[in-house]
């Protein structure tokens, strides 16, 4: 299958608006996790969270109705920027979320506990629950010709470019975006915490002190296209989606399988599908969630793929757990790291695990032509992309 172009970026994080401030966070392995202040999560300990700025341009309202949607569609405008006509192309979303529009439900259910009459207000408050909500509110304002909605978890967001590669091979879009976003929420600050799975420090990737993640929010936009369209439209490629692989060992509701098995069969994949021997990869932009099982088997996981670990990184000590959106959110800047060849630092990482038996590596330049990005989720489901520095037929 062809290399395909990514023709435009957009970038909403915790470092603040806009693919420049994420890259550069991510690169140096800055520290943008500050404490919870977006909502009273209820636990007696404060969370660091990877938490975005306030920003005057989105507004909540009718066509913003939520902050997960307002994510999504400044990341999705950016990534289309200096696009102000298609020329006929016909242009897809595919946005992956798992929040959706849950802060606005948590809103309405907060008002109903005190006043049993607010249940009136249900179909406006509700209206936007479901993913695919969110979905069409991006789609109708980009003027998508068709929208898909993905949610499978913490690997929605590679899933979503994944898809997103397919829509266009298979004929259905010349053009399509592949968005990922969500926003911190109560249900997923106080569920992570129930299963006593968050750092209240921050969290540390890969390191021996490592106890669970920070939650983060944001989004991730990577706009596609066909080599035709991307030339119609006079856009240079900042680089190539080059395979995607996908598994689902169905291991454990929350737990990974112990020796990475699905993680391994989504890198498998996405190499074949790429053409590509493990040696070629010249930097893993790793899941890396900092959770102690998951770290593990991430790494036993990339053993059983490469003979000699190429160096690797997770940017979650930097954006925070952004759940689906982190798939799309840490490819914008894997991608940006391949274009400059830098190796991004690991915040959080200073002592190394010996289970682990691996560091990752501190910021550095290096000749990257290929990167692997992965992404794995609750219930075994994993996902695994390819992206290339050049185009290869």
């Amino acid at each position: 299958m062809p290399y395909l172009p990514v023709i435009g970026l957009g970038a909403v994080s915790s470092a603040g608006y806009g693919v420049k401030k994420a890259y550069a966070a991510v690169a140096d392995g800055a520290g943008c996790l500050t404490s919870l202040s977006v909502f009273d999560s209820g636990l007696k300990q404060v969370p660091l969270c990877g938490q975005v700025p306030e920003k005057p341009e989105i507004r909540l309202g009718a066509e913003v109705p939520d902050a997960t949607t307002g994510f999504a569609l400044w990341a999705a405008k950016e990534a289309l920027i200096d696009i102000t006509d298609l020329k006929g192309l016909r242009l897809g979303v595919v946005l992956a979320t798992t929040v959706a529009g849950m802060t606005r439900s948590e809103l309405f259910f907060r008002e109903l506990r005190d006043k049993p009459e607010f249940v009136r207000h249900a179909g406006v408050f509700l209206a936007h629950h479901e993913p695919t909500a969110t979905t069409g509110v991006v789609a109708r304002q980009v003027g998508a010709l068709g929208f898909h909605t993905l949610s499978t978890a913490c690997s929605t967001g590679l899933h979503a470019v994944g898809m997103a590669k397919r829509l266009i091979e298979q004929g259905v879009y010349d053009v399509c975006l592949a968005v990922g976003s969500d926003a911190l929420s109560i249900l997923t600050v106080r569920g992570f915490a129930s299963l006593m799975l968050i750092d209240f420090d921050g969290c540390k990737p890969f390191d021996k002190r490592r106890v669970g993640i920070s939650l983060g929010e944001g989004a991730g936009a990577l706009l596609l296209a066909s080599p035709e369209a991307a030339a119609k439209l006079g856009r240079e490629a900042v680089g190539y989606v080059a395979g995607w692989g996908a598994s689902a060992d169905c291991h454990h509701m929350t737990a990974p399988h112990p020796e990475g098995r699905g993680a391994r069969m989504a890198v498998e994949k996405a190499l074949a599908e790429a053409a590509l021997a493990p040696s070629d990869i010249g930097l893993i932009a790793a899941h890396g969630t900092a959770t102690p099982d998951n770290d593990v088997s991430e790494i036993k996981a990339m053993r059983a793929v490469f003979e000699k670990l190429p160096p690797f990184c997770s940017m979650k000590g930097t954006l925070g757990h952004t759940l689906a959106a982190s798939g799309t959110l840490e490819a914008v800047c894997a991608l940006r790291a391949l274009r400059d060849g830098v190796i991004p630092a690991t915040a959080g990482f200073e002592e190394l695990d010996e289970a682990i038996g691996a560091a990752p590596s501190g910021r550095a330049t290096a000749e990257l032509r290929f990167v692997l990005k992965t992404s794995f989720g609750f219930g075994g489901n994993n996902a695994a992309v390819v992206l290339a520095k050049e185009r290869r037929l």
